[in-house]
């Protein structure tokens, strides 16, 4: 199977809905061969598992943007029935060369050919399945019940998250696609595709959502958003876990002691008036920047000055911060918020990483070098700053490590605590949502 990355993309700028999308590469993915003959709507329908209705205005749909074509019968008696072929045009388009394999090509494959992908969340599971009591799949009327019907995961839903495992990274982190190229993926106006995010957080099957900031707060700049996928949810079907997890906890600083430490107490409260939301971003890119140090020197000494590590990082966050300027558009003073703002998130971020290997080098894995760590920084805090609760980062280790645990929970306190787990599947649910592994 070729790439699907530009399967997905076929059809971004045409003007049909997500449900025409996700049948349109329902049937490229699963059914190809299917598009060199007629189609019929129900035995298709039946097929790839989807409604009559769906496949009846979804084949309406792409025969107008010109996909499909109506293929009339002839010599029939009585009504005639309808039959479509693909087009000359969507011929060309799949006859076209592919790029490279995506990273999670097989994921995205499967949520476009399995039916039987359910929308149940981590609470279900906990619940042993009560969560909510499952639609009937025909209505009072004899019709079949609308997509979703089962309790199955809607083809809206599935668009939404085959487009960010297209842009993931083998931890599942998405940083480089913003709202309007979703948006031109799935067919959904700007409101269907915060609804599908927030309902894929609600399941689990996106840990955390970190929304990004307009250009009012930084002049001419958005901030994307930042989407950490859970790889390893129970309904993408794989048993054994991509990922391996580390939980760490300790009486550390808090999200803003941290992203404030060294700086003067008038830059100090300038950078906290920005508000919650910015800080938020902010500090999940200090956790992108340490995450790239522990990346390229999990396993090596502590002190150390990287080679050329530091070089990579300066580039990374001058390319970002470069753009997050305050102040009125055209005001020649307009610039970094506060003086040696490159040069502070540099800090902040290889301090981080020296504390991080220095608790845990030698409690996780050991001999293991991973070829990518995420950082999960810790949930935002209820309580009020200065309170004296443990502080959490979860780390997303890809590869999973060769004949260890994959899962393993280490609170830095008197004494100590470390367990060890087969899979994150294994904690405790509630403990998931503590750790920042999962989001209410």
């Amino acid at each position: 199977m070729e790439s699907v990355s530009e399967l997905l993309a076929l059809s971004e700028d045409l003007e049909i809905s997500s449900d025409s999308r996700f049948f349109l590469q329902a049937l490229i993915c699963r059914e190809q061969a299917l598009l060199t003959t007629s189609i019929k709507v129900k035995p298709v329908a039946k097929l790839l598992c989807l409604t009559d209705r769906l496949v009846g205005d979804a084949t309406r749909e792409l025969a107008e943007a010109g996909l499909l074509v109506n293929k009339k019968q002839a010599c029939k008696v009585g009504r005639p029935g309808q039959e479509y072929e693909a087009s000359q045009y969507l011929l060309d388009l799949l006859a076209q060369p592919r790029g490279s394999t995506l990273a999670h090509q097989e994921l995205v494959l499967r949520l476009f050919n399995e039916p039987e992908i359910y929308a149940e969340g981590p609470l279900h599971e906990a619940d042993g399945g009560n969560e909510k009591a499952a639609r009937k799949q025909i209505r009072k009327d004899g019709r079949p019940a609308a997509p979703g019907a089962c309790g199955r995961l809607g083809a809206a839903t599935r668009m939404v998250l085959a487009a960010l495992l297209t842009f993931a990274d083998q931890c599942g982190v998405v940083t480089v696609v913003g709202e309007a190229k979703l948006r031109a993926m799935t067919g959904l106006s700007s409101v269907a595709l915060k609804h599908q995010v927030k309902r894929l957080v609600s399941l689990g099957f996106i840990r955390v959502h970190v929304p990004g900031v307009s250009n009012g707060f930084f002049v001419g700049a958005k901030v994307r958003s930042t989407y950490y996928l859970n790889l390893d949810h129970s309904q993408l079907g794989e048993q054994h876990p991509r990922c391996a997890v580390l939980v760490y906890a300790e009486a550390g600083p808090s999200r803003n002691e941290r992203l404030t430490s060294g700086l003067p107490p008038d830059v100090t409260g300038a950078l906290l008036s920005l508000g919650p939301a910015v800080l938020d971003v902010l500090y999940h890119k200090v956790a992108r920047y340490t995450s790239h140090l522990l990346s390229l020197t999990w396993g090596e000494g502590q002190g150390e000055k990287y080679g050329n590590v530091p070089a990579s990082l300066d580039g990374m966050i001058f390319r970002e911060l470069e753009q997050l300027k305050v102040g009125k558009p055209g005001q020649s003073d307009a610039g970094y918020y506060w003086p040696g703002a490159p040069d502070h998130f540099f800090e902040v971020a290889f301090e981080w990483a020296e504390h991080l290997k220095k608790r845990l080098n030698g409690k996780a894995w050991p001999g293991y070098k991973p070829k990518l760590i995420r950082l999960i920084p810790e949930p935002k805090p209820r309580l009020e700053e200065g309170d004296d609760r443990l502080r959490v980062v979860s780390l997303i280790v890809y590869p999973v490590p060769e004949n260890q645990k994959a899962c393993i929970v280490y609170k830095d306190v008197r004494g100590g605590f470390l367990r060890e787990f087969d899979s994150e599947a294994d904690l405790n649910v509630r403990n998931r949502y503590e750790f920042g592994l999962l989001t209410e």
